[in-house]
């Protein structure tokens, strides 16, 4: 029974760390401008970007290992310490921040999985337990594979933790969490359902008489009383209610001008060019999206370079380019909820987002011709190659768990009795 709870323990804890693992190493940056949100709510926001980005590459990395060791029982010591250093270190961590609320999203679960800081405070806490009790018990389970076939099967979960990663970091992620994922129709995640439940706010009224000061709400308000003088409001959400998945795409021309509704109505393929700075666009991606941009206005389809920079940024990239972009503004923080890339390329049709690419992956037909009439035709990025990946692991791992299984089942008889 010892070793059955175990086991159990240990396969919970491990898939909490490999899903954690996978969702935030599919999308690194995430993670990185999560870092960022941090660092900028503690006045650390002097720390370069590359720093936020090795450490999300790392903790991710190391997270989905860790998971991949506990669920394949491989160096189970070494596994269950890491996860009991990271459940004591986040534990506290996540207290403070469900206390003083630096930022809205702790992150922890990336894109795929929203908590509010109480819940997540709320998960580190049933977790804890856990992770104490797998690592003080690690011994009663020790895994029946011989040293060299754990360093093989560690060394492949840590390979493909960093080729997913890496992959993440090169292209946009292969599985996509955001809201902006190919497939979303822009114009229904921004709309609110009529039965949806509606932001509750709490107003308390602080009022003053003969130097004395109380607060009142709306039951208590001394209404019939003139003799209390108004001194201030303080109001407080109760309950945000339904909140969109999409609530700021909001895009406007150079004259001020929102050019949301006619963008997301085309029947006709859009370019959305995503560059929340273009001073960070490079030369070789300059001349490409000039290649794009001349192909696309000589057949008369819309174009445009959705970015934060400013005028004078704007006019820089024309003169690099040596010609004309057509332009619109938006917040710098829903450009890089967009696309990963700067600039990264997303192709609407109808409201529908039915292409986004990594501006190093474009495929041909964006280079050498105009966009067709539609698009959905045209596959993304080939992730052939990390998706074999993925699932070898997976297999791995199933034929691992079997094997050592078949070696755990009784043979029938007791040798002893020999």
């Amino acid at each position: 029974m010892k070793k059955k709870l175990l086991q159990l323990l240990r396969t919970l804890l491990g898939l909490l760390f490999l899903f954690s693992g996978f969702v935030k190493c599919v999308d690194p940056m995430g993670g990185a401008i999560k870092i960022e949100d941090y660092f900028v709510a503690w006045g650390l926001d002097f720390i370069p970007f590359g720093v936020d980005m090795c450490l999300s590459m790392l903790q991710n990395i190391v997270e989905l290992t860790v998971g991949f060791m506990l669920l394949t029982n491989v160096f189970t010591g070494v596994a269950s310490f890491i996860a009991l250093a990271f459940m004591v270190f986040y534990t506290p961590l996540t207290l403070y921040i469900a206390i003083e609320n630096p930022v809205s999203d702790c992150g922890c679960f990336g894109d795929a999985v929203k908590l509010t800081n109480w819940e997540t405070f709320g998960k580190n806490m049933v977790f804890l337990p856990i992770a104490v009790f797998v690592f003080m018990k690690h011994k009663w389970a020790k895994s029946h594979l011989s040293t060299w076939r754990q360093v093989a099967v560690l060394c492949t979960g840590l390979m493909v933790a960093s080729l997913i990663s890496i992959k993440g970091v090169t292209d946009e992620p292969i599985i996509d969490f955001r809201p902006y994922a190919v497939g979303v129709d822009i114009n229904k995640a921004m709309s609110i359902p009529e039965d949806a439940p509606m932001p509750e706010y709490k107003s308390t009224f602080i009022l003053e008489k003969n130097g004395e000061r109380r607060e009142f709400d709306e039951l208590n308000y001394p209404y019939e009383d003139s003799t209390w003088v108004y001194i201030d409001t303080r109001t407080e959400v109760v309950s945000e209610g339904y909140v969109p998945p999409i609530k700021d795409f909001t895009l406007t021309d150079k004259y001020g001008e929102v050019q949301t509704g006619r963008i997301l109505s085309s029947h006709d393929p859009v370019v959305l060019v995503v560059s929340p700075s273009t001073e960070d666009i490079s030369t070789e991606h300059v001349a490409m999206l000039s290649k794009i941009a001349e192909t696309q206005y000589a057949s008369n389809h819309e174009m445009y370079i959705l970015t934060a920079s400013g005028q004078s940024e704007q006019d820089n990239l024309d003169r690099r380019a040596e010609r004309g972009f057509d332009y619109l503004q938006a917040d710098e923080t829903m450009l890089k909820t967009m696309m990963r890339s700067n600039p990264g390329i997303m192709v609407v049709q109808d409201g529908i987002v039915i292409a986004k690419y990594h501006v190093d992956h474009l495929p041909s037909q964006m280079l050498d011709a105009p966009l067709a009439t539609k698009l959905s035709n045209i596959e993304a990025e080939n992730v052939r190659l990390t998706n074999l990946c993925i699932i070898f692991a997976v297999v791995l791992m199933l034929v691992i768990i079997a094997k050592r299984k078949r070696r755990e089942e009784p043979t029938g008889f007791d040798q002893k009795t020999m």
